[in-house]
């Protein structure tokens, strides 16, 4: 029982890294450049460095250190035939999802297909740090306390209260899609399943909507 408080409480202050200090860190460096547009370099910038790295890098400190302690097991990381087919299903599903949403709630939303090199560049790092942060340490950590899908709906429902800048309902369903690439990493036995479903949601959707 202390054992499995103490993974929580470590698993809340990993998921409370990703607001503070990581906003605060993310203004200060902006501002340091002068609060340049969002645009060219400066929309890969901070993909890479400066919205869910720090988060991250703590997950993957946490994570070594629990393994260590034999609290949790090792970092899902296989790759095989599988782990891409899974991924791009998930991916795909998950597009035609948003697509359905955005052509019901928000059809103005969607446009012609506009070719954005810089945010499919970006999305391969920020992307792959979310994955990370809640379909790995998170999702990992949350199953050793509640069991699999208890997890998957808690680690979900946050990866969704992440993404503020959105509306309401497009939380939700981002936090749908965080539950099915869950259970994806679930079936496939890596994180990596995940990030592919994740890139192919972003590639397929991003140059027609926004």
């Amino acid at each position: 029982m202390v054992k499995k408080a103490a993974i929580l409480m470590i698993a809340a202050g990993a998921y409370a890294v990703g607001f503070w200090p990581t906003w605060w860190l993310r203004d200060a460096v902006l501002k340091a450049f002068g609060n340049p547009p969002y645009e060219g370099v400066w929309i890969l910038i901070p993909h890479v460095f400066l919205y869910t790295t720090l988060s991250a890098v703590t997950c993957l400190v946490l994570w070594l250190a629990l393994i260590q302690w034999k609290w949790l097991g090792p970092i899902p990381f296989a790759i095989s035939r599988s782990v891409v087919i899974w991924g791009l299903m998930g991916g795909s599903v998950s597009a035609v999802a948003a697509f359905g949403v955005f052509a019901g709630l928000y059809p103005g939303a969607i446009h012609p297909a506009q070719l954005k090199p810089w945010i499919a560049a970006a999305n391969l790092f920020s992307n792959f740090y979310e994955e990370f942060v809640f379909r790995g340490f998170l999702l990992a950590a949350l199953t050793a306390v509640f069991g699999f899908w208890p997890a998957a709906i808690l680690s979900s429902v946050a990866f969704g209260a992440t993404h503020a800048q959105y509306p309401l309902e497009f939380r939700a369903l981002i936090s749908i899609f965080g539950l099915i690439w869950c259970w994806i990493v679930r079936r496939t036995g890596s994180i990596w399943s995940a990030w592919i479903a994740h890139m192919s949601l972003d590639w397929i959707v991003d140059p027609f909507m926004g």
